[in-house]
């Protein structure tokens, strides 16, 4: 009697490891489709990728992160410092490559001073209509770019084999712990099997 005990309740957790430990596999295999006698058999993931692609842009810009999440936060940004060194860089070439080096006497008339004075009022002239330029863009960025079809292609072009291996070292544990306990209802059953057997 406890022999058979033993055998059902090892029976059943065997059958339940089995069990889970092919679910798990059949999540990403086979990754192309297959057919066997009519009918065709492919991985949960693989077969429905695009649909999951789709389901997950939608919850990320949804619940997580969306666009206009993304540009509310452009009209903090500081960029005095880049300004000047943009403005510096920009009015120095220009008037060295394209002014003093073509007219040599524009040097007479064009002093560091005046240099100075034009790099002020472009800087100026940026840092006042700041606020109106980053308007322009956030309103372009939301109109032009859209967050859930990037998101679409960048899972789209996923190689299945690294999905499944990043599926894997994420969660590697957890899916372990699913064989387990499959193993340990596996046994259960077998065990609530041998009781009920010993009462019919």
């Amino acid at each position: 009697m406890l022999l058979k005990a033993s055998l059902m309740i090892a029976i059943g957790a065997l059958i339940g490891w089995i069990t889970n430990y092919f679910a798990i596999k059949m999540l990403f295999r086979p990754l192309k489709e297959i057919n066997i006698l009519g009918i065709k058999i492919q991985g949960l993931i693989p077969k429905r990728k695009m649909e999951m692609a789709e389901s997950i842009a939608d919850t990320i810009q949804e619940e997580l992160i969306s666009m206009k999440d993304i540009t509310a936060n452009i009209g903090d940004i500081e960029l005095g410092e880049e300004i000047d060194i943009i403005v510096d860089r920009i009015v120095e070439d220009k008037l060295e490559k394209e002014v003093l080096s073509k007219i040599p006497m524009a040097s007479l008339f064009i002093t560091d001073s005046m240099i100075l004075k034009i790099k002020g009022h472009i800087k100026d002239a940026i840092n006042e209509n700041k606020d109106e330029f980053f308007t322009v863009v956030i309103q372009k960025m939301e109109d032009s770019v859209d967050m859930k079809n990037i998101i679409i292609e960048k899972i789209g072009n996923f190689e299945l084999d690294e999905l499944e291996r990043m599926v894997y070292k994420i969660a590697n544990n957890e899916l372990k712990h699913i064989e387990v306990i499959g193993a340990i209802l596996g046994a259960v059953i077998g065990g609530i099997q041998f009781a009920i057997s010993m009462y019919i």
